[in-house]
């Protein structure tokens, strides 16, 4: 399976690069520091498709959101082939109302990643 992380915490990324591996031993995993680079990278390797994305909100220079409205305004990136999950610590209802408006999400978690949400993404 192959992992997409979004976050500009570097020790996040970190933690959750080791329960994924913890949990698949054969996992690719891509990390991210900022919204732009990911979209730069979806924007480059169009042949994305699979990939379980996870996505923090509150970041510096991009957001998630900003993100979402950039990956759906691309016409060379097919996001409909992503699966799009909010991986974040905010427990800020606003933010769970704002991501329900996006149809390409499959999810909202919250942080810290654990095994069992892990699963769930993959089964």
């Amino acid at each position: 399976m192959k992992y997409i992380l979004i976050d500009d915490d570097p020790i996040i990324n970190l933690v959750h690069k080791k329960i994924i591996k913890n949990a698949d031993y054969e996992a690719e995993i891509t990390d991210f520091s900022s919204g732009k680079k990911a979209l730069d990278y979806f924007k480059k390797n169009t042949n994305s498709q699979g990939e379980i994305v996870l996505l923090d909100i509150n970041m510096p220079e991009m957001n998630g959101f900003e993100f979402l409205d950039e990956l759906i305004k691309s016409k060379n990136i097919n996001w409909v082939q992503l699966n799009i999950y909010i991986l974040t610590s905010s427990l800020n209802i606003k933010d769970r109302e704002q991501a329900a408006k996006y149809p390409m999400l499959k999810g909202y978690l919250e942080k810290p990643l654990n095994i069992n949400n892990l699963m769930e993404l993959t089964h």
